[in-house]
């Protein structure tokens, strides 16, 4: 691939980024790599550049919380333009950049590894370990990438001329042989997440589970690789048997603690840390919470800008009692008059008039607050998501769901009507001997429940290959169903997700320079 942009951003090196309680880290700029990574302080620094791609705008501070992840758990209220309104092509700005950022990540991942052993004075395990992250985040890079564009190029040198020949696509399976390698070279040289003591470096079990997620994708759409499905239940089960992870007794205090940056080591594996309100030299702050928040006009009581509307499917998909519901889905929207704000209860029948409710501005430490910036963490990997992964692979694995399948969903279940994961619940617990085919039907709606809001549905949505038929069918309950104020555009944002969807159209800033890659059909 190439990317005069990655070029160019191969010699700014860095610690300019999130990722590691290393956030008032000092930028520095233009360092020449022959200068660079001459001790343990520069390779941590080069991490950090590494990290930082993750907390882009395109990336989870906006992009992936919203617009870049179209579903049937939520549409953007009334928006009829630009990437709200899923209004996408090889031009779209934020796909362009998505791309340049992932891409950005890599190079920067390639020229640590290239560099990793010039320092003298750094221990071993240090150096492994500083290695072991810096593998992973290149294959997570290039899961992103797979994932969302397909045949991409497979660049694991930094670049060393911009007039390096351009890479052609690489093939989807090959890519993910090199995600599975890099990964499992990095589980063998991680932490523990108990070491650290919170969850935004990488650590053994955050590999793990990862890899679970991996093998997942693998078993499913494009690839369907059915014997990926053993792999993604050892992997799950790895994590389940470490005994370091355990869910959140209180669903709704998953979401407080990323709002008040404070580290669940239990419930979350692995997020993507966020700092302060975007004030001062170093700017480290997301817009979770406000761009995908509760509708609010008022910056003291915390901004949301009313954009990311839960669909009624979503609301519905709760069964009585189960008090996921009205965290995930806000039952409330504040209503500003001047200096008065009142919180203001919606009405039975406006469902989808309704917000993602999951982080909660109230719940900020840092004051004043900002209109859009916020210091509030994301999650990649939660350990109800573990255990749900575990209970899909099992399923597939033995024809059918084994009682620790059956044992793995129900924690979650009963977790979400407030009750202990651990005790049995026979008005909560999944129904005893279902077929594969009805178990995978309950898993499929247990995710989008757990998970909503997360983005994680459309994933979801296309390994599983239902997500332009899942679309459609949006549409027809669009419009039976929706207010006709908001009908017209949800409509439009919909039809826009067809057979091509499943991937986005290879970005005009790469073909433009790469005459050796092929635009992705349909675009």
């Amino acid at each position: 691939m190439k990317l005069i942009y990655c070029c160019i951003l191969a010699i700014i090196l860095i610690a300019t980024g999130s990722c590691n309680k290393i956030l008032d880290t000092t930028p520095q700029d233009f360092i020449s790599p022959v200068n660079y990574y001459n001790n343990e302080k520069d390779l941590e620094s080069a991490l950090t550049g590494v990290y930082d791609r993750l907390g882009d705008n395109r990336m989870y501070s906006q992009g992936m919380a919203c617009y870049l992840v179209f579903s049937d758990e939520f549409f953007m209220k009334n928006q009829t333009s630009g990437i709200n309104a899923n209004i996408i092509d090889a031009s779209t700005l934020e796909v362009n950049r998505h791309w340049e950022s992932i891409y950005v990540g890599i190079e920067r991942a390639n020229m640590l590894l290239e560099n990793i052993n010039k320092p003298k004075e750094i221990s071993e395990q240090r150096r492994n370990e500083i290695k072991g992250q810096a593998l992973f985040l290149r294959a997570y890079y290039y899961f992103m990438l797979a994932d969302e564009f397909g045949s991409v190029p497979l660049k694991l040198q930094s670049t060393k001329s911009p007039e390096e020949a351009p890479l052609p696509g690489t093939p989807v399976a090959q890519i993910y042989e090199q995600i599975i390698k890099d990964m499992k070279e990095a589980e063998g040289l991680v932490r523990n997440i108990s070491d650290y003591g919170y969850n935004t470096r990488i650590t053994k079990t955050a590999v793990q589970g990862i890899l679970a997620r991996v093998y997942l994708t693998m078993a499913g759409a494009p690839l369907n690789d059915v014997s990926k499905y053993a792999e993604a239940r050892k992997y799950a089960d790895s994590v389940i048997q470490s005994g370091v992870h355990k869910l959140n007794p209180d669903f709704k205090q998953i979401y407080i603690n990323h709002v008040k940056e404070v580290f669940d080591i239990g419930e979350g594996i692995w997020e993507v840390e966020f700092k302060g309100a975007n004030k001062g030299e170093i700017q480290e702050g997301g817009m979770i919470g406000s761009y995908n928040g509760i509708t609010c006009g008022n910056i003291d009581t915390g901004y949301g800008y009313d954009y990311v509307h839960a669909t009624a499917k979503l609301y519905n998909a709760y069964e009585a009692g189960d008090l996921r519901r009205d965290w995930t889905v806000a039952p409330f929207r504040f209503v500003t008059a001047g200096q008065t704000v009142v919180r203001t209860a919606w009405a039975a029948d406006q469902l989808y008039e309704r917000s993602n409710g999951k982080w909660r501005r109230e719940y900020e430490t840092l004051l004043p607050r900002d209109q859009s910036y916020t210091g509030t963490n994301w999650p990649l990997l939660r350990y109800a998501d573990v255990l749900l992964m575990y209970s899909e692979a099992d399923n597939e694995v033995n024809n059918g769901p084994s009682e620790q399948a059956y044992k793995a969903i129900n924690m979650v279940r009963r977790r979400g009507y407030g009750n202990d994961p651990a005790i049995p619940d026979a008005a909560i617990d999944a129904p005893a001997g279902l077929s594969k085919q009805d178990f995978q039907e309950l898993i499929m709606s247990e995710r989008l429940r757990e998970l909503a809001f997360e983005g994680l549905r459309k994933h979801d949505l296309i390994r599983w290959g239902i997500y332009p038929s899942t679309m459609q069918n949006q549409i027809r309950e669009y419009q039976s169903n929706m207010p006709a104020a908001l009908r017209d555009a949800a409509i439009a944002q919909a039809q826009r997700i067809t057979g091509r969807s499943v991937l986005f159209p290879i970005p005009n800033s790469e073909m433009a320079v790469n005459p050796n890659i092929q635009q992705n059909p349909g675009w």
